[in-house]
């Protein structure tokens, strides 16, 4: 029998419903970067699949143990996202080892936070070993930052380091509403983030009062940044939804070693929404934005306000940077496009 089975762990998120009931999720990371992929490939009918939800008689998570209860006689890989919490990491890839199953290891984070970050302790104590010690460990890293995988090449590791992007789907419901009739009379701008993005939002330096504005009603940026209107929080399956609302999509970020090692996943977002990026001047974006050609970068508050304004007088520009950046990058941030990267790892 032919070893050609890849197992995909999925951290499950769940949250007690008001009338009750379990609602199960996943976090943004294990839905961009194993989610969006994986499911691509198993409808695609590769041998894939997930697992992370089954628990024991008593409602406990079973987690990893779960792989005991697996036949791996034709299991070749086994995939986490960022880390296994685990009491021995050299044991359990052992064990993974004798069995002939090969670890993939998909890290979309550096493991150092800055101070002001809130899930600085959290990462300190209990992501960070974990994450450098699973890197330690695989025999493949994927990662959607050239960047990142640079720092990873640093440490104890004999793993490959593959940089595989964040892509999209565009057959997912989060994106197959786009019919390409967005409204460009005037600049529409747009916040989509998840918390712990204040000190990047404060970057712009940006009066919003003139403004038509429409930010994710999360972490107080509606009140912070003086938005006309707020969009409200939606589950990571239909938060793509949100882009419907703007036409320009803001992205900045205070430049650091973490942030850094980020993706320009808001790039690829907007290429599939028809929305025009303004970003800040540093990576991700700078190798991703050609400003004023495919975007606008700023490299400081006076750069903000300035193209912000000029979006606004100048509307008809929006259109411009949209299809620009179409042309550039509309195949490469396709889910196919990295998957074709992914198996060539699998």
């Amino acid at each position: 029998m032919s070893r050609d089975v890849t197992l995909v762990h999925l951290k499950i998120k769940e949250e007690r419903q008001p009338d009750g009931s379990i609602h199960q999720s996943i976090s943004g990371v294990d839905y961009h970067r194993l989610y969006v992929p994986y499911k691509r490939m198993i409808d695609k009918g590769e041998r894939v699949q997930f697992f992370g939800w089954e628990k024991d008689e008593d409602g406990n998570s079973l987690g990893y143990e779960m792989l005991k209860q697996f036949d791996l006689s034709n299991v070749k890989n086994l995939v986490i996202g960022r880390f296994a919490q685990l009491t021995n990491h050299k044991k359990f890839k052992e064990w993974l080892t004798d069995r002939g199953v090969r670890l993939i290891v998909d890290n979309d984070d550096f493991w150092e936070l800055e101070n002001d970050n809130p899930a600085q302790e959290y990462y300190k104590k209990v992501a960070a070993p974990n994450i450098m010690a699973c890197i330690e460990i695989a025999d493949v890293v994927t990662t959607p930052s050239e960047y990142l995988r640079d720092k990873m090449g640093k440490l104890r590791t004999n793993a490959e380091l593959v940089v595989v992007h964040n892509a999209v789907n565009p057959e997912h419901e989060n994106w197959s509403w786009n019919e390409g009739d967005k409204d460009f009379s005037e600049a529409r701008f747009g916040y989509v983030g998840a918390l712990g993005h204040k000190k990047d939002l404060q970057t712009m330096g940006v009066d919003w009062t003139p403004y038509n504005l429409n930010v994710v009603n999360l972490g107080g940026y509606p009140e912070m940044l003086k938005a006309k209107s707020t969009m409200p929080v939606e589950n990571i399956f239909e938060y793509g939804r949100q882009y419907k609302e703007f036409n320009v999509s803001l992205c900045p970020v205070k430049s650091n070693i973490f942030t850094r090692c980020k993706s320009p996943l808001k790039v690829a977002e907007a290429v599939y929404t028809d929305t025009a990026v303004i970003a800040t001047d540093a990576i991700p974006y700078r190798e991703f934005i050609e400003d004023g050609k495919t975007g606008l970068l700023c490299k400081h508050h006076l750069d903000w306000r300035k193209k912000v304004k000029m979006l606004h007088e100048n509307p008809s520009m929006i259109e411009d940077l949209i299809e620009a950046s179409k042309d550039k990058w509309k195949e490469f941030f396709h889910v196919d496009t990295q998957n074709e990267i992914r198996k060539q790892v699998l």
